[in-house]
């Protein structure tokens, strides 16, 4: 079961600023060196995220930028069992931005743009991994509301070996597959 949450980046008091100060620690400690699979070229400082779409030049995204967008809270309960101690539950809160906000704020075309039905969006993490979602997916179904850029967990910032990006779709029946660590680009395929 998932609890979602959505909020404007300003709502708590200075939870957005110590997610933004969290971030920015980790990239100052390297995180902005990785390079991505996909990138031409060396990124710009303080670049964590690129947007590829049909026929735009390359963008580059902030942690800054994603910060502004409104930002979503997805709670994830597990049941976790262990050897000689049965079963405990716990709860893993995931804060960012929705990937379809992203991609919209991006440039990327609406629902009502009969054009873009048939595109996927592929997700790249910095060491090569891909996960794929169709449009249908993120814009016409439930999962939509529960694929999130991840920029905080448990209230913190992603650790070094998460992010400082990651991408989860809660909505899945096997969330693995589709869980990307680190983060640094979207692309969007046209067929």
């Amino acid at each position: 079961m998932h609890a979602t949450t959505r909020t404007s980046p300003i709502d708590g008091p200075g939870t957005c600023a110590r997610l933004l100060c969290g971030v920015m620690a980790a990239l100052s400690m390297g995180a902005s060196a990785w390079a991505c699979p996909t990138d031409q070229e060396a990124r710009s400082a303080g670049t964590v995220l690129t947007v590829q779409l049909p026929g735009q030049a390359t963008q580059s995204l902030s942690i800054t930028a994603l910060a502004a967008m409104p930002q979503t809270t997805l709670t994830q309960r597990q049941t976790v069992a262990s050897s000689g101690s049965g079963t405990t539950d716990r709860a893993v809160v995931y804060t960012g931005a929705l990937l379809r906000d992203v991609l919209e704020k991006s440039g990327f075309a609406t629902a009502t743009d009969r054009g873009v039905r048939t595109n996927v969006v592929e997700a790249v993490a910095t060491d090569g991994y891909r996960a794929v979602f169709s449009w249908g997916e993120l814009f016409n179904s439930p999962l939509g509301e529960q694929a999130v850029v991840i920029t905080a967990q448990n209230g913190r910032p992603l650790d070094i070996a998460a992010g400082p990006l990651a991408l989860r779709s809660l909505a899945d029946l096997r969330p693995g597959p589709r869980h990307v660590r680190n983060l640094c680009a979207l692309i969007v395929r046209s067929h």
